[in-house]
């Protein structure tokens, strides 16, 4: 009888303390950790993006970083991190956040306006997409016509890629 009770005694210590890690464990992966008041909020990550890239993109999003690296490594996702604009809604949790980011990105209406000179056009472009003002203007200034328009594309579009695209348009 005695050992009947250091038994049952065992395994409800046992639970409590299983039932403890379980909890905290489904804390860390369920509980939400967004820190905004909007809806929404975006992050862009540049298509050589690290680790540390995503951390500092998320972190003035979110009230409880250390759950989502930790998740982040668990899951294997520092390994499988993309460039591109992505959407990340209020309430969230770290689980969530993952699977937006390890989904593909977000694509984005890049508009190209009417009547601008070179130099604003490829300032324009650049304040819509990864690639910068100078890689741009590089392809934009040698003669390349670029009709005013919306043009859906990836975020992380490179200024080739992004002429590519418009040339690729204008000709349909």
């Amino acid at each position: 009888m005695y050992i009947r009770s250091i038994i049952v005694g065992i395994l409800i210590i046992g639970i409590l303390i299983g039932g403890y890690f379980m909890y905290n464990i489904t804390q860390t992966i369920f509980k939400p950790i967004t820190a905004f008041n909007n809806e929404v909020a975006y992050i862009n990550l540049p298509s050589d993006a690290k680790f540390n890239d995503v951390i500092v993109e998320l972190e003035p999003l979110v009230n409880d970083i250390e759950s989502f690296k930790t998740l982040a490594k668990k899951v294997g996702y520092i390994d499988r991190i993309k460039g591109g604009k992505y959407v990340i809604q209020k309430g969230m949790n770290s689980n969530d956040i993952i699977k937006v980011l390890i989904a593909n990105s977000t694509w984005v209406d890049v508009i190209v306006p009417e009547n601008t000179t070179t130099e604003e056009l490829a300032q324009n472009i650049s304040n819509q997409i990864e690639a910068t003002k100078d890689e741009l203007y590089e392809i934009l200034k040698d003669s390349v016509i670029v009709t005013p328009g919306t043009y859906i594309m990836p975020w992380n579009t490179s200024a080739k890629e992004f002429i590519e695209k418009v040339q690729s348009s204008s000709k349909q």
